[in-house]
């Protein structure tokens, strides 16, 4: 079997944007797919009390999800797109630096993993 696609974990830490407990997140998240040049065709919200949002996102290309818990500070994220890696892992490294940057993480750790090999 030949790669299928590429799947993106990105874990951020100690972020400091307010963004991580706000309904804003969802429009960034969006931005920085739509900036890879992935399709998102429908998505879920579930909010947790006092803190933490879920967003699931159905892409065209597969799927995408970040999960937030802003008491913490930390932000998991997981992309995946089927397709060719080297197409693909461009896309996936402009949502790390994106979602880096917006969410102001202090540390970031991030993994490509090639699926289907």
């Amino acid at each position: 079997m030949s790669t299928t696609g590429v799947s993106l974990l990105l874990d951020l830490y100690d972020c400091k944007s307010p963004l991580i407990n706000d309904a804003v997140l969802e429009q960034v998240f969006t931005t920085a797919l739509q900036f890879a040049g992935l399709e998102p065709l429908d998505h879920m919200t579930q909010k947790f009390s006092p803190h933490g949002t879920t967003h699931i996102f159905i892409l065209k290309q597969a799927h995408a999800t970040v999960h937030t818990w802003a008491a913490e500070g930390f932000v998991a994220i997981d992309v995946y797109s089927c397709g060719a890696p080297e197409t693909i892992r461009p896309g996936l490294e402009i949502i790390r630096g994106y979602l880096t940057q917006k969410l102001i993480a202090r540390t970031a750790k991030a993994q490509l993993i090639e699926r289907g090999t």
